[in-house]
């Protein structure tokens, strides 16, 4: 697998490269812009996931790269390639649509050959391929059958035969596990990682969900209303987000804003508008004292305790009231309702259970000074809860 230097500049691409570059890209709609200034590079062979919320642009970047949409204004490179203007068969790249979008009257086979046959592959050859595409995705025994005649698991993966047999440099997926029930997603997204790892080809994946970025993606790019809030690889964007944004729409942190206190010799201390105190052990923040600052918690570092504590504010302690519990299997979500905020900590079930609490209970959250995250920017505002 790419393990990509997310930060880096792109060298010169090679000609048969599946690399991706966005280059000032700008989508407007009427008066509205669906992406505005976009500068973004995605390796060759690496698993890019575009992640957000509906309405944030992903998947009109998607459609840009196909060329089932013109930018407005900047250029897309695919390889050393120039592709705006270029029609999508030009391009190196195929795309699986979320309505998989297989034609009912065609059997299996002739669904995966039909690219074949639009390019003028004889009919002998491109049958010969779309078979040994099908036993690629395990459905050679089903060639004969109807559309209407399989599962959505099954349909999916002819349709993800039939976009791989034009052998593109970047396949396109444009939410294709949305449709899938829980028990086949998960299937399915082991699926869809193993045949990346195989094929060695560049993915772009859209999805709005969390989980499903972090556990197939190299690369992870958070969007937000037109714009890239963080690209960078799974693990930094769920452990060291950069944004309050980032921090609450991946789900698994808790954000905190206070005023610098301190500063140095590797400490930063805040103090929220409730006395509250904040530290962090490993702070490389140049903020000055008096600065607002926002730092972010994992909801996996946080440990609880039952009671309202002893009225006076301890550094890195939160106190509220529970407003809900959801048992998840392995932890318990534990919502508190603090001052005006909502704080969440999961807590492992071993620990919830010897001392569970339930909603309307005081307690008091805890956690560590190097569990403490230091976020780029300071939190405008309460965002809605998207965590899992």
């Amino acid at each position: 697998m790419a393990n990509p230097n997310l930060q880096g500049t792109s060298v010169a691409a090679q000609p048969g490269s599946g690399e991706i570059r966005l280059v000032n890209v700008t989508k407007q709609f009427g008066n509205s812009y669906a992406v505005k200034d976009i500068n973004l590079t995605i390796p060759h062979g690496s698993y890019c996931c575009l992640l957000g919320p509906s309405g944030c642009g992903k998947t009109t970047i998607l459609r840009m790269i196909a060329g089932h949409e013109t930018p407005t204004s900047g250029e897309i490179y695919i390889g050393d390639q120039m592709v705006v203007g270029k029609p999508p068969v030009e391009r190196g790249t195929a795309m699986m649509f979320q309505s998989y979008a297989l034609f009912p009257h065609l059997t299996i086979q002739d669904n995966v050959a039909f690219y074949l046959k639009m390019r003028g592959v004889g009919k002998e050859e491109r049958r010969q391929r779309a078979l040994e595409m099908l036993q690629r995705v395990q459905l050679d025994h089903l060639k004969d059958r109807m559309p209407a005649q399989l599962s959505g698991g099954q349909q999916q993966r002819v349709a993800l035969a039939r976009s791989l047999i034009t052998n593109p440099k970047v396949l396109l997926l444009d939410e294709p596990l949305s449709a899938l029930d829980e028990f086949l997603r998960l299937k399915m997204r082991g699926e869809l990682k193993s045949l990346q790892n195989e094929l060695g080809i560049t993915f772009v994946h859209v999805t709005h969900t969390q989980p499903e970025a972090i556990a197939l993606a190299d690369m992870v790019v958070v969007m937000d209303t037109g714009r890239i809030d963080q690209a960078d690889t799974a693990n930094i964007i769920f452990d060291k987000p950069k944004t309050p944004y980032v921090a609450r729409f991946m789900g698994g942190q808790n954000v905190l804003t206070g005023t610098v206190e301190k500063s140095g010799n590797g400490v930063l201390k805040l103090k929220a508008a409730d006395g509250s105190i904040y530290e962090t052990a490993h702070a490389a923040s140049s903020a000055a004292a008096g600065s607002p600052l926002s730092v972010a918690v994992r909801r996996d570092r946080v440990s609880l305790k039952k009671g309202r504590g002893n009225g006076v504010n301890a550094v890195n302690s939160i106190a509220g009231i529970v407003d809900a519990t959801e048992y998840q299997g392995s932890y318990v979500k534990v919502t508190i309702n603090v001052a005006s905020d909502v704080f969440v900590a999961n807590v492992s079930d071993s620990a919830y259970f010897a001392e569970p609490v339930d909603t309307g209970d005081p307690v008091v959250a805890n956690w560590k000074a190097e569990d403490v995250h230091v976020l780029s920017k300071v939190d405008s505002g309460v965002a809605a809860d998207h965590g899992h």
